[in-house]
């Protein structure tokens, strides 16, 4: 399951329960961006997991608790993955293993597009134009709670 090293003080070990496929993966699989996103082997793909807390580090208290999450990480194509604790967030309730997997870059990505590069401040108002796709319907659910707090 886990590669054979020990365990950082800040990091988590999580048994990987599902793992996404997005653009990314097939891009850098494919070589066709290599300048961009160069390989270096042995390299295992993947960028989106969602999986169950197996262990922590000694410096970890927060996550103790938490026991399913959703992840953007590199190399998650993996039965054991060690992340670091600011990288992960809680698995809702509602969701798979395998839909809270499918989340994490398409969520990451409406929220730069929106907040950081947009800049979408209290009382402005956005067109979410294609929302059928992951990155449009995750803009929606992301500006929901702005609206309301505007």
């Amino acid at each position: 399951m886990w590669q054979n090293r020990l365990l950082k003080r800040i990091e988590i070990l999580v048994n990987v329960k599902n793992a996404a496929v997005n653009h990314l993966d097939i891009v850098e699989a494919s070589g066709s961006a290599r300048e961009k996103f160069p390989i270096v082997l042995p390299w295992v793909p993947g960028h989106e997991f969602s999986g169950v807390i197996e262990e922590v580090g000694k410096d970890v208290t927060l996550l103790k608790q938490v026991t399913l999450f959703s992840e953007t990480a590199n190399l998650v194509l993996c039965s054991g993955h060690a992340v670091k604790p600011g990288t992960v967030v809680k698995k809702p309730a509602n969701l798979s293993f395998a839909e809270a997997a499918s989340v994490p870059v398409a969520a990451q990505t409406a929220w730069q597009g929106i907040f950081t590069h947009g800049q979408l401040a209290k009382g402005q108002t956005i067109l979410i134009h294609g929302g059928a796709g992951g990155v449009g319907a995750g803009s929606g659910f992301i500006c929901e709670p702005v609206k309301r707090a505007a």
